[in-house]
């Protein structure tokens, strides 16, 4: 198999490299700009080197130049899309490049699909494209619309409306795959998990925002080892339609981590696995559109057999484990 995986040097793309290298004989392409969240040790990081026969890494930046002229384009089976700018601050403070970015890179992957017949296309998105659930709300697949809160979210809800529109008009076989936030290994430490690990070694206050009345916000974690070997299980149990709604749209599948849990609680996890006390100021949320908690039900995943390898606490004592011996993860730079 060949599969053409974009995202690949960032976190969680890294990741599904990594399972992709272990549990495939596949060979991986993998377009890297290093721009936009990926970092060039990352692959070197979590990969094994008997693996690298079977990865090709090079420069290429989907959102400004196509891949119709590179030497493999009729080889593809398989895309698996996970490149995206993902920051929200980034995306409050320059909107425009933000949002652009994301929708040409989306559209140059469609039309490659489109013209070399790619078997299938998988695209991971997120639980931001429903916006915010202040209350338990089940949010099945194709149950709730999408209100994105802020530019990041919207430029993700508008890949989506990308990948449905080349699905019905031009029958590219798309899946969708929606997320919760997800933690793991080598993550940029922009993200909330690695940014608090970061300050409580360095003994630094961990501020966590509320809204305007006080409430704390909270998300259910899914662990990154999880969240691609789900991928993995619906690229294999994906139809070319979703059955059952009684509308003509493509497969999609929600993961959702089982427990969910405040910032707060997150912040104490890691200092119980650090074995350091945390020193935590709330304050209301500087965040224009903030978001207090998210809602995916992961029933239909479940039923495939799918289920979090360890519990969140397990999960983030790993974490803490791994970047304790690998602690340069807590200073690279991304802007490059």
């Amino acid at each position: 198999m060949q599969i053409l995986l974009t995202g690949a040097s960032g976190f969680v793309g890294a990741h599904m490299l990594k399972f992709l290298m272990e549990n495939t004989d596949a060979h991986v392409h993998c377009p890297v700009t290093y721009s936009h969240g990926g970092h060039p040790e990352r692959i070197k990081s979590l990969i094994q080197e008997k693996y690298f026969t079977r990865i090709s890494v090079f420069k290429h930046d989907l959102a400004k130049v196509q891949l119709e002229n590179s030497n493999f384009a009729n080889k593809i089976d398989l895309i698996i899309n996970f490149a995206s700018e993902s920051h929200v601050d980034r995306a409050i403070v320059d909107p425009h490049t933000f949002v652009m970015n994301n929708v040409q890179l989306m559209i140059n992957l469609l039309e490659f699909s489109r013209k070399f017949e790619i078997a299938s296309f998988l695209h991971v998105s997120t639980d931001e494209v429903f916006g915010d659930f202040k209350d338990a709300t089940l949010n099945t697949e194709w149950s709730q619309p999408h209100l994105p809160s802020n530019p990041y979210s919207a430029s993700k809800s508008a890949q989506e409306s990308l990948a449905i529109s080349y699905w019905r008009t031009y029958g590219v076989n798309i899946s969708i795959a929606n997320s919760t936030n997800i933690i793991g290994e080598a993550q940029n430490i922009e993200k909330f998990l690695p940014k608090v690990i970061g300050r409580i070694l360095s003994g630094d206050i961990i501020n966590i925002d509320t809204d305007i009345d006080g409430n704390m916000g909270s998300r259910k974690y899914v662990y990154a080892r999880d969240l691609v070997s789900a991928i993995w299980l619906i690229i294999n149990n994906a139809t070319n339609k979703e059955p059952n709604t009684g509308r003509d749209l493509p497969v999609r599948f929600h993961i959702s981590g089982s427990a969910e849990i405040s910032n707060q609680m997150l912040v104490n996890l890691v200092g119980r696995a650090l074995k350091v006390e945390p020193k935590i100021q709330l304050g209301v949320s500087p965040r224009f559109g903030y978001d207090l908690r998210y809602e995916l039900d992961s029933s239909k995943i479940r039923a495939l057999g799918w289920k979090e390898e360890m519990k969140i606490e397990h999960s983030i004592e790993a974490i803490c484990k791994w970047t304790l011996a690998n602690q340069e993860w807590l200073s690279h730079d991304y802007s490059n």
